[in-house]
Parts: structure tokens; C-alpha cells; sequence
């Protein structure tokens, strides 16, 4: 059976107002097929502001980048994992 995008469009439009959600979450499923891709892409948006610990670790981190101090990721997971 072959179904278009007319159809799921009809089918969409017929959805009631507390399926749009779930629905919404399944066809970006769908369309990454990557767990991880859709993990973040349904994260809810954070907007909670930082604290000012945060803000200065965050600082830090990116001053020890800057001097190429900062760990690359293989490193990171050898050491994490003992890879």
C-alpha cells in the first residue's frame, strides 16, 4: 500500500489536540533514525538561567581551550573508559 504525503497530512489535520505532541516526536524519529540525534532534537528547551558557578566553570573551561589545555575527546573516553 502506498500512502502520499496528501494523506498524512489528512491523517495529521484528524489528530486530536493531545496527540500533535507525540506525533510530532514520532516523525522526527522517523526522519533521523538516530537515537541520539533524536534525544536532543526532543529535548525540551533549557531556559533556565546559569548560575554564576556555572558561568565561571564555564569560563574556565573555554580559557584552558584557548591554550590548548583543554582534553581532546578520544582522550577523555581513554580515560573515562580505560580505552
Amino acid at each position: 500500500m502506498s500512502v502520499t504525503k496528501k494523506e498524512l497530512c489528512r491523517l495529521i489535520d484528524a489528530l486530536p489536540e493531545g496527540e500533535i505532541e507525540a506525533a510530532r516526536r514520532f516523525l522526527e524519529f522517523l526522519i533521523t533514525q538516530d537515537a541520539a540525534v533524536y534525544t536532543l532534537i526532543s529535548a525540551p528547551f533549557d531556559d533556565e538561567p546559569n548560575s554564576k558557578e556555572e558561568d565561571f566553570e564555564a569560563k574556565n573551561a573555554w580559557d584552558e581551550h584557548l591554550k590548548d589545555k583543554s582534553v581532546s575527546s578520544d582522550d577523555a573516553a581513554k580515560e573515562i573508559f580505560g580505552e
